[in-house]
């Protein structure tokens, strides 16, 4: 290369490296402007994203003071609610005991017919140990009960099937003595004196007054029938009374001689 072409090269060499910043210029000026623009994007997002908060704080403002009103409903509606349970207990407690007292009158005015009943389907079943144990039971527990006075009745009869002679005359000797104008009365007399004539004892005495009173307290009853059956075996007839001789006829007096 000759020394005359230097300045020529050199001259070149600083024209590309002009040339080259230029380009550089141009690229970064184009770059910040891409950046201003999205700056002012940003900016311009930022703003309105900054309203949105401020509407959104407001909304949140709004809705806190809708809750702290819907909290408010909600205590009243609580304390409403904590009356009104307070009071469907109390109206239902009252409801309960009033029940709890139906019940119990209608257990009451149950109880004594079921147990009654019982011991007569018992009895009429021929169970006569369940049919005693429940008139007995019956009799205890309601001895001013509607059926004690048949209930005693019964109660003999239950230890009389059962041949327990001294339970039976007892039960029908307690009836005779509660109720003396019992239904039951001619049947009780008439089994007192049946029962106490299987005594070990000799009570014959005794069951032929019994059964004397029957027949006559009682006439034209059944009961009136048996007992004169019975006393008819314990008292044999009385043998009739032998006939007065009979007198012989007076002699007519004789007639006076006819005058002369």
């Amino acid at each position: 290369m000759t020394l005359s072409r230097l300045p020529v090269l050199a001259a070149a060499l600083l024209l590309q490296g002009c040339i080259a910043t230029q380009r550089d210029m141009l690229q970064m000026q184009s770059q910040m402007d891409d950046l201003n623009m999205n700056l002012s994007t940003m900016q311009k997002n930022q703003a309105d994203l900054a309203v949105k908060i401020d509407s959104l704080s407001r909304d949140l403002n709004v809705f806190s003071e809708n809750i702290k009103g819907v909290s408010s409903q909600m205590e009243r509606l609580t304390a409403r609610l904590d009356q009104m349970e307070s009071g469907l207990d109390k109206r239902v407690n009252a409801i309960g005991k009033t029940i709890q007292k139906q019940q119990e009158q209608v257990e009451s005015a149950l109880l004594p017919s079921k147990l009654y009943n019982d011991s007569y389907a018992a009895f009429s079943a021929k169970n006569y140990d369940n049919a005693a144990a429940g008139f007995k039971s019956y009799i205890s527990k309601y001895p001013s009960g509607e059926m004690a006075e048949v209930a005693c009745f019964y109660l003999g009869e239950s230890y009389y099937q059962k041949g327990a002679w001294q339970d039976a005359a007892l039960a029908y000797a307690t009836l005779l003595d509660k109720y003396p104008s019992s239904s039951k009365a001619p049947a009780a007399r008439l089994k007192y004196a049946q029962s106490i004539l299987k005594f070990p004892q000799d009570k014959k005495a005794e069951a032929v007054s019994f059964l004397e009173s029957v027949v006559k307290d009682f006439p034209g009853s059944p009961e009136a029938k048996t007992a004169a059956e019975q006393l008819s075996k314990l008292k044999p007839a009385p043998k009739p009374a032998p006939k007065p001789a009979a007198k012989p006829a007076a002699k007519p007096a004789p007639k006076a001689p006819a005058g002369k």
